[in-house]
C-alpha cells in the first residue's frame, strides 16, 4: 500500500445554528503567483463570531484532515521542473532576521543579547513530547493556538507563531491552516492566540490578512509549499502583537539540516500515545532534537524530519532554533507518514522545506 503524507490541522465539529451573512473577502494573487485573503470584516464582527461555545468546538473536536499520496507529491514535482526551478539551498540567497523581545523586556533583551545568548536555556533531547511550560522562558509565548472557520462553516484549530516583521503584527503557520489547498478556498474568521494555557492569557487577535504559497493554494504540495502567514489587526485592548509578545526570527534558506531545534504545539494526540497523555491539546507541548533532510539527499525531498510524536493541533506550530537565545523559525509542523488507512507509521514529524516558498510569503508580510 502507499504511504501518505497525514496533514496535522485539527478541525472542530461544528455548531448547527445558521450565520448571519458577511461581507465577502477580497482574494487576489501576487506578481509572483502567491494566493492572497484582505478579510473585509471589522474586528468586532470576528470577535463576535468566536462565542465561548464555538472556542470550545474549534478546541476540542478533531476532523479528518486530507492526505497527500508519496506518488502525488513526486508528479508534482516532475510537472515543476524538480529541483531545477530554484528551489535548493543553492541557488537560493540566505533570508534572515533575528528574534525580537517584547517591549518590556527589551532594555534587557535586545536582539544582539538575544544573538549572544546563544542556545538559551538548557533543553534536553526528546521525541515524546514533553509540556513546554517546563521550559525556562519567556519565548515559548510567542506561539499559541490559531482558530479559524472552514470552508464548510465549521470550527477549526492549528498553532502559529509571531514571527518578525515590519508590521510588528505578522504570525507564521502551515499553508493547510489557512487554505483547503487545490480546489479549494481560504478560511476565515481567524484569531491568533498566543502563549494559550487552559485560556487567553496573553489577550487575542484578529488577522486581517492572510497569505499562502502558490505550492499549497495550486498543488496541495506538502513538500515545498505548506507554510503561509497573516498578519494580524492592532489590538484595542494590547497594541501590536510584536510589541507585546515578541516575535521569533527565521532563517528561509532551504537548508535541511540543523541540530538542537525545538518544536512547539498542540496536539490533541500523539504516536503511541492518547490525546489526555498531550493534555487534549489545552496546553503547549514541545520536542527538541536534530532536523535532518527527509529526502536523504533525494532532490524531489527537501522537506525537514524531525523525531517527535506531535499529531493533530500541532500543524502550523514553529520548529525554531536556539530557543531562548536568537530563536529563528526554520521550519512548521506539516504532516506525518501514514498508511491508507489513516494509521501513522512512525515517529517523524515533517515541515515543508523553506526556502523559495518560504521567503516569497515572509517577503510578502515584510512589505504590508
Amino acid at each position: 500500500m502507499a504511504a501518505t503524507a497525514a496533514l496535522l490541522a485539527l478541525s472542530g465539529a461544528g455548531l448547527a445554528q445558521a450565520t448571519p451573512a458577511e461581507p465577502q473577502p477580497v482574494i487576489g494573487t501576487t506578481p509572483d503567483g502567491l494566493t492572497y485573503m484582505q478579510i473585509t470584516q471589522s474586528d468586532a464582527e470576528v470577535r463576535s463570531h468566536w462565542t465561548p461555545e464555538r472556542i470550545a468546538s474549534a478546541l476540542a473536536n478533531p476532523l479528518p484532515s486530507p492526505d497527500i499520496t508519496d506518488a502525488s507529491i513526486r508528479k508534482a514535482h516532475e510537472t515543476a521542473g524538480s529541483a531545477g526551478n530554484g528551489r535548493t539551498a543553492k541557488s537560493l540567497a540566505p533570508l534572515s532576521a533575528d528574534a525580537v523581545a517584547p517591549l518590556r523586556l527589551q532594555k534587557t533583551a535586545t536582539p544582539a543579547s538575544l544573538a549572544a545568548a546563544g542556545a538559551g536555556p538548557t533543553i534536553g533531547d526528546t521525541s515524546h513530547s514533553e509540556l513546554a511550560s517546563n521550559i525556562p522562558t519567556w519565548q515559548t509565548a510567542i506561539a499559541g493556538k490559531l482558530l479559524f472557520y472552514t470552508s464548510d462553516g465549521r470550527q477549526g484549530s492549528c498553532t502559529a507563531a509571531a514571527i518578525v516583521a515590519p508590521n510588528k503584527n505578522s504570525v507564521w503557520t502551515a499553508g493547510h491552516c489557512l487554505h483547503q489547498g487545490k480546489g479549494g478556498t481560504f478560511y476565515k474568521n481567524f484569531i491568533f492566540i498566543p502563549g494559550y494555557d487552559h485560556k487567553a492569557i496573553y489577550g487575542w487577535w484578529v488577522l486581517g490578512k492572510v497569505i499562502v504559497s502558490s505550492d499549497w493554494a495550486n498543488d496541495s504540495d506538502s513538500t515545498w509549499g505548506d507554510m503561509g502567514g497573516g498578519i494580524a489587526n492592532p489590538s484595542a485592548d494590547y497594541g501590536n502583537l510584536q510589541d507585546w509578545i515578541g516575535a521569533y526570527g527565521y532563517r528561509f534558506n532551504g537548508d535541511t539540516d540543523f541540530s538542537g531545534v525545538t518544536s512547539l504545539g498542540y496536539p490533541v494526540d500523539a504516536y503511541n500515545r492518547s490525546g489526555a497523555d498531550v493534555h487534549d491539546g489545552e496546553q503547549m507541548m514541545y520536542c527538541h532534537g536534530n532536523v535532518t533532510d527527509a529526502g536523504n539527499w533525494n532532490p524531489l525531498d527537501d522537506r525537514l524530519q524531525m523525531n517527535c510524536d506531535m499529531g493533530h493541533g500541532s500543524s502550523g506550530g514553529p520548529i525554531v532554533t536556539d530557543l531562548g537565545g536568537n530563536s529563528q523559525i526554520i521550519g512548521t509542523n506539516s504532516h506525518r507518514h501514514a498508511d491508507s488507512n489513516g494509521n501513522w507509521t512512525d515517529n517523524y514529524l515533517f515541515s515543508s522545506n523553506h526556502g523559495s516558498d518560504a521567503a516569497g510569503v515572509i517577503n510578502w508580510l515584510n512589505t504590508h
